[in-house]
């Protein structure tokens, strides 16, 4: 006896939409603690868009870079993190996890970029973050 059995990912092939550009309240739902490509300290970011009724669950990721403070763009982090109300002045110890639940809002666009394989594709990409409420 024989049969077959499909071992491509289960994504593999589907078509998520995309959100069109704009302004979206994000709710982070996971964290997973990464190295960037250079060895620095990365926190990928999984939200979710609410009070949005059209896409409420529509999920956005998101990586936060640590770098060190004599490099172009450090203070990107701690602008995220004074974003969703963490700790983030002096030296701190970064709990990714304590960010689960955090609110913000952020501009998304899109961009396209080679797959592995060669393709071309499309995804939603954050553009700049902002706090809900002033800080």
């Amino acid at each position: 006896m024989s049969f077959n059995h499909d071992y491509a990912p289960e994504s593999e092939g589907k078509v998520y939409p995309l959100l069109p550009d704009g302004s979206y309240e994000l709710q982070i739902t996971d964290t997973e603690e990464r190295k960037t490509s250079k060895g620095d300290p990365m926190v990928n970011v999984e939200c979710e868009v609410i009070n949005n009724p059209e896409y409420n669950g529509k999920r956005i990721y998101y990586n936060v870079s640590f770098l060190p403070k004599n490099k172009p763009g450090s203070g990107m982090s701690t602008h995220f993190v004074k974003c969703i109300n963490q700790p983030w002045e002096g030296s701190v110890e970064v709990d990714c996890q304590a960010w689960i639940g955090e609110k913000f809002k952020a501009k998304i666009g899109s961009r396209e970029y080679i797959k592995k394989d060669g393709t071309k594709a499309i995804v939603n990409d954050v553009q700049g973050v902002e706090a809900l409420f002033p800080f």
